[in-house]
């Protein structure tokens, strides 16, 4: 599992997030509870620019470890939308 992290992670520094999110559905069946790889596929909709997507991920994430990485970019993300168009919550 960690080499498929590190694929996904390459991909993403290498701004192929289409090619990143499509890996991680890929995987994501096998281990729905891997909160890495939700955090990752966030990073990739991040990349993107789709936020809410992003945060959707992130909030998956939190949910298998409350402590990890994906709780902090959640928050960053949230203060930005909201500072930049709150009317994105109602998409």
């Amino acid at each position: 599992m960690l080499a498929d992290h590190k694929i996904i992670q390459q991909h993403i520094e290498n701004g192929c997030a289409d090619e990143a999110i499509r890996l991680a559905d890929a995987i994501l069946p096998q281990c729905s509870d891997d909160a890495t790889l939700h955090y990752l596929k966030g990073r990739a909709y991040m990349k993107k620019g789709d936020w809410q997507q992003a945060i959707n991920c992130f909030l998956r994430s939190e949910g298998n470890d409350p402590h990890g990485p994906a709780a902090q970019a959640r928050e960053m993300l949230s203060d930005i939308m909201a500072f930049y168009n709150k009317d994105m919550f109602n998409q």
